[in-house]
């Protein structure tokens, strides 16, 4: 893949983060719009760390060459531990792969009358053909689907805020998730299984930035367009509270808006599903490469068995993954957080101490 510029990298770490749960209001909801005033403190304490640390993964992967998620994360040759991180995020990547599956098929459904399983396995198939073609694939898609994403958030919520003004009125399920007690939990565990989610995919891109100023531009530039799409989202629903009992809030805010708005934001859900299954796929693909030549051998039947493996998946449906599954990921991998920033602090002195020595020879 050929050097990205900071813009294409900002959109491409946007479009990881961009979710249907991001881009319905369901998951910023739970953990943000449902504890009021505070969860707008909580939701520019979460963006400013997903920030951090996407500045900090890209450094990381520059300066060690690492592109193993295991070894970015646990600097000791633990095979214990690096198995855990790897399992952890392989598991996550597949999961979240394939609830998108099953959330297209219902969107599908719901608007179009399509069938489920036939609605899965488009989508899913759309996302096998253009995540061979890598991280290059990626990120072209997030150029073109995030700016989309982001104008018609906007669009919703500068309404919202003309017809209803400002509003921040605490739910009275704030703090009713046991796994969710306070804001300040909320927003770390978002910002925690955010991150860990997507090291796969981000992390790579190190060594395709022309410069560091262009990765901490780049970065700025996605943690700016996440959280426009968040102010816009939170403040539509905050302006119609009892739509957040929805499954998909900002659906049923456009459906309430008239047939033809609702079919529009439907298909922006849409590019939000294939976006977040796409860097999922692509993230899990990449993993399973760099562990196993021989697999990579055969990396179309892979990828198309991968794929199918999640219209399989979906038949379960969505389960309780926004309130139960997100918070116990960000739980886990808290840890792994802590351990890739230990990481980086340590490469940083090493970089250092190199230096020191190579001015006094």
């Amino acid at each position: 893949m050929k050097k990205i510029g900071a813009l294409n990298l900002g959109l491409a770490f946007a479009g990881c983060f961009l979710g249907a749960g991001y881009v319905s209001g369901q998951e910023l909801w739970q953990f943000f719009g449902s504890f009021g005033a505070k969860g707008a403190v909580g939701l520019a304490i979460a963006m400013a760390m997903l920030f951090g640390v996407g500045v900090l993964m890209l450094d990381l992967n520059r300066l060690s060459g690492i592109a193993d998620v295991d070894k970015l994360v646990v600097r000791w040759d633990i095979p214990v531990l690096r198995a855990a991180v790897t399992g952890l995020e392989l598991l996550f990547l597949f999961g979240v792969c394939t609830i998108m599956s099953a959330g297209a098929g219902a969107l599908l459904n719901q608007l179009f009358g399509i069938p489920t399983t036939l609605g899965s396995a488009a989508l899913a198939a759309l996302v096998a053909f253009v995540s061979l073609a890598g991280l290059g694939g990626m990120v072209a898609a997030f150029s073109a689907t995030v700016p989309v994403l982001a104008v018609v958030t906007l669009v919703f919520g500068i309404i919202s805020v003309s017809q209803n003004g400002v509003q921040f009125a605490q739910s009275a399920a704030a703090g009713s998730n046991p796994l969710m007690g306070s804001w300040v939990v909320a927003a770390l565990s978002f910002a925690c299984y955010n991150t860990f989610g997507n090291i796969a995919m981000i992390s790579p891109l190190g060594e395709f930035m022309r410069s560091k100023k262009a990765a901490v531009c780049g970065i700025a530039v996605g943690a700016a367009v996440l959280l426009a799409i968040a102010g816009s989202v939170l403040l539509s629903i905050s302006a119609r509270p009892q739509l957040s009992d929805a499954e998909l809030p900002m659906l049923a805010l456009a459906q309430s808006k008239g047939k033809a708005v609702g079919i529009v934001y439907g298909v922006l859900l849409l590019l939000a599903m294939f976006g977040t299954a796409l860097s999922n796929l692509v993230g899990f693909t990449s993993i399973i490469f760099r562990k196993s030549e021989r697999i990579k051998s055969y990396k179309t039947l892979f990828t198309v068995v991968c794929a199918a493996a999640t219209v399989c998946g979906s038949l379960v449906g969505f389960g309780d993954l926004i309130g139960v599954i997100y918070p116990i990921f960000g739980y886990c991998s808290s840890v792994f957080i802590v351990l890739m920033i230990e990481h980086y602090i340590n490469v940083r002195k090493a970089g250092k101490a190199n230096e020191k020595v190579a001015d006094k020879a």
